[in-house]
Order: C-alpha cells, then structure tokens, then sequence
C-alpha cells in the first residue's frame, strides 16, 4: 500500500510509523496515513502512527487519541489512557500560540481534565476531587475564553457559594459564557434572572431565556433544562407567561 508515494507497510516486516512519517510527524499529513490504514482495517497500524505522531509532540494527534480512547473508537475503551493524553495537551498550553489550533486543543484539554475530575475514574487514582475541577475550569475560562469551562465554573461558583462573591462570580461566568451563544449558560442564567437571585429579577426576561434555551438544547441537555423551564413557568403569572410567550413567538419568526 501506498500514500504519496511512501511505502505503508510490507507483508512479513513488523510496523513501524517511524519509517513512514520521519518528519511529518507534527503535520496534518498523519491524519492521511491514519484515515486509510482505518479504511484498509489495519487498526493497530492506524493507532501506530497516532501515537508516534502523539510523542513527538502533535498536538492534534494526541487529540485524535485521546478521544479513541475516551469512547473506546477502534480500541478498547480507557478511560486514564485518554485522561493522561489530555493531561499531556494540557501541559503544553504555554507552548501554543493564541487562536491557533493547538491553543484550541489545550483549552478543550482543560475543559476534559475537569469533567474527569468531578467523576473520578474507576479503578484508578483518579478520585472525585472538586478542588482540582475548579481549578482545570478557572484555567479553561480566564485563559483560554472557553464558554464551557466558563458555565461550568459558573455553575459549581453557584451551587457551592461558601465564599464571598462566589455567586456573583459565577454570574458573571455564566453572562461570559451565555454572550458566546451557550445554550447550558443561557438556561442557568435565565432561572436566575427569573428568582432574582445574585442578579437583579426580571421574571419575563427569565422565561425568555428559559423558553430559547430549551428549544435550542440538544438531547444531553434537554432534561435539567425542561425542569427548570417547568419549574419557572408554573411559578409565574399568567401575563408572565403571556408575555414570555409573544416575545420568543417574536424571536422565533426573526430566525426563520
């Protein structure tokens, strides 16, 4: 088999993506060898030359593997296997240049390092540790901008005031997150706006938001939005409602 000319790999000799890669291993051109060594089905080989690319330093191949791993895509699913990777990403953040994709790849590493740590990983060291979550989205959100480690930190900010301004802050990270079009954000953010709490109470604009991010909201999402939207909409007054109602009807005929 052949790809640009390179030999992949000859009956009779043990595999190896040194050979084939030598000083294309930080380029995009791994991803070409890896896509068709998956469609020949030679799967162990496609893994070889993510990882080979991975260890010297190719930040989209230790992406690439990392989620292999996660969701167990071609391998056997391990889950510190891809925690580990991430971690590698994560590491080498300083490294990245701002808006290239090798900062958007450490940011969403961040981001993946949290969600790890709030659940901890079987049969592992890696236990449930909210100290070490926080931290991975504090990083996310201040360096990096990103809107989910912003409503996540928002959220935990909200859910666990015991520090002064805690829920004011993690308003604030939720507004962040919710300007740049996050539908978990604009929910969390509507409900407070609707109790007025940490935020100054605005009941219709509350339901508002509520109402466009349940419509927007994808199936992962759909079931703690829903119960706060319901939650919210039998609270309020029937103009409340009235009200809410015409303007997302408004919103809605805008989009369409």
């Amino acid at each position: 088999m052949f790809v640009s000319g390179v030999l992949l790999s000859q009956p009779g000799h043990a595999f190896d993506a040194s050979q084939i890669l030598k000083e294309d291993s930080k380029s995009t051109e791994v991803f070409q060898f890896f896509f068709d060594f998956r469609k020949d089905g030679k799967k162990e080989e496609a893994i070889q030359v993510l990882k080979y690319a991975a260890d010297n330093g190719n930040s989209a191949a230790q992406w690439k593997l990392a989620r292999i791993y996660q969701t167990g895509d071609g391998v056997e699913q391990d889950q510190l296997a891809a925690f580990n990777m991430f971690k590698r990403i994560a590491a080498q953040y300083s490294n990245a240049r701002p808006n290239s994709p090798n900062w958007q790849f450490a940011a969403d590493a961040f981001v993946e390092l949290g969600d790890y740590h709030i659940k901890g990983i079987n049969n592992s060291s890696i236990r449930p540790d909210e100290t070490a979550a926080r931290i991975m989205y504090t990083t996310a959100a201040m360096v990096f901008r990103h809107p989910d480690a912003q409503f996540k930190l928002g959220r935990m900010q909200i859910e666990n005031d015991k520090g002064f301004g805690q829920a004011r802050q993690g308003i604030r990270n939720l507004g962040l997150a919710y300007e740049k079009g996050h539908i978990g954000a604009e929910a969390l953010l509507g409900f407070a706006i609707f109790e007025g709490e940490h935020i100054k109470r605005d009941r219709v604009r509350g339901l508002v938001m509520l109402g466009n991010a349940l419509r927007r909201s994808q199936t992962n999402d759909q079931e703690w939005i829903r119960q706060l939207h319901d939650e919210a909409f039998s609270l309020a007054h029937p103009e409340e409602r009235t009200e809410a109602y015409l303007q997302l009807s408004e919103t809605t005929s805008s989009l369409q």
